[in-house]
């Protein structure tokens, strides 16, 4: 069922999710479920110098300790350098996987099963079947549906794939989930681009046999801002925001008691934020949505508080996801005042730097 929010989306209340014991589960036998829940451990959890609960890639984690470690007089090295720069502080075997664990639990009903080129997320959204997030590029396919039939489930379970945005790590792979019989989900802005694989995909990056052959279908939903989605067992609130692309869209869970974000790549961890260098890309449209999301997280009158953020890329964070809106939202905000590029990635920028909890006295 495709339900409008009437209320303005800053003073909306996500309507409560249907408790388990309210929704019938004769059709998951008991012992099916223990298989599942055994093989799906809970992803693991190290604790930031701010006191977030996160899951660290490699990536992630070698820049931030560098950060700390590289004293402020130091320029940051290119990134075809770095590998020399890792070693000289003993950062090349860092103690996180190159990618994180798939399929790992990430919340109640909410699994990481892919996470090589991007992170995909499976919901699971009782009898009704499953909810896909950002299938990816093609690569990802027989990985999810290994992932998924892994955790106890059949391919066939998957009932929906809900876009983040049109790039195309993010929605090559919905052709072939909607060959499974899965519907298409997409904001409203996106969906041309998904439906036509036009350049906004940013299919340009890809080899250009794969650019002529890009897939195209056509979309079974496209998404409003302020919509929730029904979708099975659960309620699901979509967020339009632009402008990493024009039809970029967050989404919103309530699992387990707390506020879930999908935030796709408009934002991320630790003032991690979209690429904002393509051609379709706009920063102060960004800036904007980035703004609306942490409005949305302090507003007295809704009843979303950012607790777990669950990005396209990088790092998970699991508590206290607030922090990471706000940083993205202050970080925008100071470049676009001082006229300068939005970057993706914040290591070698020099406030940041500075700014980094445990920074040892003589890296200062």
């Amino acid at each position: 069922m495709k339900t409008v929010v009437a209320s303005p989306l800053l003073s909306v209340a996500i309507n409560p999710v249907p408790s388990r014991a309210a929704v019938p589960r004769e059709e998951i036998p008991a012992q099916q479920a223990k298989l599942r829940e055994r093989r799906a451990p809970d992803i693991a959890v190290t604790q930031t110098e701010e006191g977030q609960s996160v899951a660290y890639d490699a990536f992630t984690w070698q820049r931030r300790e560098l950060a700390k470690r590289l004293p402020l007089d130091e320029p940051w090295p290119a990134e075809k350098d770095i590998e020399a720069t890792l070693a000289r502080f003993d950062l090349d075997k860092p103690p996180v996987s190159e990618v994180l664990p798939a399929p790992s639990r990430v919340a109640p009903d909410v699994y990481l099963v892919a996470s090589k080129t991007n992170h995909a997320y499976l919901i699971d959204a009782g009898p009704a079947g499953l909810v896909l997030v950002d299938p990816g590029p093609e690569t990802n396919v027989e990985v999810i549906l290994a992932n998924v039939e892994s955790l106890g489930f059949a391919r066939t379970d998957i009932k929906w794939v809900i876009n983040t945005h049109a790039h195309f790590d993010h929605s090559m792979a919905d052709a072939q989930f909607q060959r499974l019989g899965a519907k298409i989900l997409v904001g409203e802005a996106d969906v041309g681009a998904v439906e036509k694989g036009t350049l906004v995909t940013a299919k340009y990056v890809l080899p250009p046999d794969e650019q002529k052959s890009y897939p195209t279908l056509e979309v079974d939903w496209p998404v409003d801002d302020g919509e929730e989605l029904r979708l099975g067992d659960k309620t699901i609130l979509a967020i339009a925001t632009p402008d990493h692309t024009d039809g970029s869209t967050c989404y919103v869970l309530q699992a387990g008691g707390r506020t879930v974000l999908f935030g796709g790549d408009t934002i991320l961890f630790d003032y991690r934020l979209g690429a904002q260098g393509t051609p379709f890309a706009d920063n102060e449209r960004y800036g904007a949505s980035l703004k609306k999301l942490a409005t949305l997280g302090l507003n007295p009158k809704s009843s979303i508080r950012w607790d777990i953020l669950l990005p396209g890329h990088g790092t998970i964070v699991l508590n206290r996801a607030y922090l990471d809106v706000s940083k993205g939202m202050r970080q925008v905000q100071l470049d676009l005042s001082d006229g300068i590029p939005v970057n993706a990635l914040p290591f070698g920028n020099l406030y940041y730097r500075q700014m980094m909890f445990g920074r040892p006295v003589a890296a200062r």
